[in-house]
C-alpha cells in the first residue's frame, strides 16, 4: 500500500516540474519563491543574532521559514506575538 502512495507522490512531483518549468514564467516563479524564502531565513537569523540582548529566541525551521517567507515581516511579527502569547 505504501509503494502505490510513493508512486502517486513521484508522479504528482513530476508532474508539476513539468508544468512548472515547461515556460519561461516557471522558473521566474521558482526564483521568487526562492527569494522570499532566502530572505525569511536572513530576517529569522539576524533575529537570534539580538538573542544575547533581547533574551528572546525564535527557532529556524521549516514552520517559521514558512510563515515568514509567506507573510513577510507581518508573519515575524505574529510569530514573536505567538510565541509571547503561547510561551511567556
Amino acid at each position: 500500500m505504501t509503494s502505490i502512495w510513493l508512486w502517486v507522490f513521484v508522479g504528482s512531483i513530476l508532474g508539476l516540474a513539468f508544468v512548472t518549468l515547461r515556460r519561461r514564467i516557471g522558473f521566474r516563479w521558482l526564483g521568487v519563491v526562492a527569494l522570499n524564502i532566502a530572505i525569511a531565513g536572513i530576517l529569522l537569523y539576524f533575529l537570534g543574532l539580538a538573542e544575547p540582548y533581547t533574551h528572546f529566541h525564535l527557532p529556524i525551521n521549516m514552520v517559521t521559514i514558512t510563515t515568514v517567507a509567506a507573510l513577510g515581516v507581518p508573519g515575524l511579527a505574529a510569530l514573536i506575538g505567538l510565541k509571547f502569547l503561547v510561551v511567556v
